[in-house]
């Protein structure tokens, strides 16, 4: 009996040491392998354009639509070439800059919008938090892509409406989510205790309740920046997202789906690529969920554990 008490003093330290997000993240192998491959991404979609912009729009008839997988022509031809001979490698790492930076931007904008809208909403409920929420409401009532489709026929599909109109079809999300994480933490005893010693409404936000949520409103945020690739994808597919001679994924598929029978490579490697993103911020917004989650980060900390 002794014994299984000395060894179970022994083992409690080890069990609540902490454990940091890196090491966490490295033995998710899955979240891991997902957060490399998204780091490659924007290390090509920042410095890709800038060393392959030339090879991506110059044309070369005799390659067209060279098959992939062979390095006769150079490695940037090993994906194939276009309709008019360009490169597929450096078209897709061109492309990667548009894609990226259109759903990074509406994310980004949306997240600021709704998050501070819902918080604000949260925490003043009454009469400003009711014509927020109905505002969500009438946003929600129709279609994300609904909405786009008609906003960007009716004004120029260039970037800035395009991120304008994704931002805006998603801001209801944040608030409904940060409105109701703020409802709850305001009735928390620590907030009753500095509202006594006299703190001030910005104070309570900023220092006491904002923190709290910015976590969910993050994790919210990775998952939707896969959804907003994927409508900024559909809406290049549909030719009303971004023009030519700008280049997206989804703008490959589209005017690859006239080869398919011929050279199928076309729309399938920047379809992969979509793929590959949308599943690769998936599984990263998953762990990112427990492992800023206080309640559930013992499940990756158990995981560490038993993995050393």
């Amino acid at each position: 009996m002794t014994s299984r008490l000395t060894e179970s003093v022994a083992v409690q330290p080890k069990v609540q040491r902490s454990v940091g997000l890196w090491t966490m993240l490295w033995n998710d192998k899955f979240a891991f392998v997902s957060f490399l491959f998204l780091v490659v991404m924007v290390f090509l979609a920042v410095f890709g354009p800038w060393l392959l912009e030339q090879p991506a729009t110059k044309l070369n008839l005799r390659l067209r639509n060279a098959p992939p997988f062979s390095l006769d022509n150079g490695w940037l031809y090993f994906l194939g070439a276009d309709a008019l001979g360009r490169s597929m490698i450096a078209r897709l790492i061109v492309a990667s800059q548009n894609t990226l930076l259109v759903a990074a931007s509406a994310v980004a904008v949306s997240l600021i919008i709704g998050g501070a809208l819902g918080i604000l909403a949260g925490y003043f409920n009454g009469r400003f938090s009711t014509v927020i929420m109905r505002f969500a409401d009438i946003i929600m009532s129709f279609p994300s892509l609904l909405i786009a489709v008609v906003v960007l026929y009716i004004f120029e599909p260039k970037v800035a409406n395009l991120v304008l109109v994704l931002s805006i079809t998603r801001l209801p999300v944040y608030m409904r989510t940060a409105r109701a994480e703020v409802l709850e933490i305001r009735e928390r005893q620590f907030i009753a205790a500095a509202k006594t010693l006299g703190a001030s409404h910005s104070r309570l936000i900023t220092r006491h309740i904002a923190p709290l949520v910015v976590p969910t409103l993050t994790t919210i945020a990775t998952l939707e920046f896969a959804f907003v690739m994927l409508a900024e994808s559909s809406l290049s597919f549909l030719g009303i997202g971004i023009q030519p001679p700008e280049i997206t994924w989804g703008l490959m598929v589209a005017q690859g789906r006239n080869y398919l029978q011929s050279a199928w490579w076309l729309s399938f490697f920047p379809g992969l690529m979509i793929m590959f993103s949308a599943l690769a911020l998936n599984l990263l917004s998953g762990w990112t969920r427990i492992a800023l989650d206080p309640v559930q980060r013992w499940r990756l900390e158990i995981t560490n554990q038993q993995a050393s």
